[in-house]
């Protein structure tokens, strides 16, 4: 972590300052090049399909996100009827775990800035 510091405070000098870029530091993703958004939407598309068999599902990216790291889902499944949201919820985070960087996954995706579950019920 403090090397990221170091790195984020020493790149704010030299791009003030007009210094030489710090190429003695380790290289690090937080500088890197955005994820897809068509393939973050795509990826957890397919998760949640394969884990929930949605009758409807809706994933997209958040508007005001360059990355297109935050994504928003709506999902329709019967896989949550008679289940509360916390646990719909959780069903949700399983299949697109390795998206958001659980057990050494890709970590495409920062954050679900929003779910709407529900049954077909409801």
């Amino acid at each position: 972590m403090l090397h990221l510091l170091l790195l984020l405070l020493l790149t704010t000098i030299s791009t003030s300052f007009y210094l030489p870029s710090p190429s003695f530091l380790p290289s690090t993703s937080l500088f890197s090049s955005s994820p897809d958004l068509s393939t973050t939407v795509s990826k957890c598309e397919s998760k949640i399909t394969s884990l929930l068999s949605p009758t409807s599902l809706k994933v997209t990216g958040a508007d005001d996100d360059p990355n297109g790291s935050h994504i928003f889902i709506e999902c329709v499944s019967e896989k949550f009827e008679g289940l509360n949201s916390l646990k719909r919820q959780q069903l949700v985070y399983k299949a697109i775990w390795e998206e958001m960087g659980g057990d050494g996954g890709e970590g495409i995706v920062h954050a679900v800035d929003g779910m709407k579950l529900s049954s077909p019920s409801e």
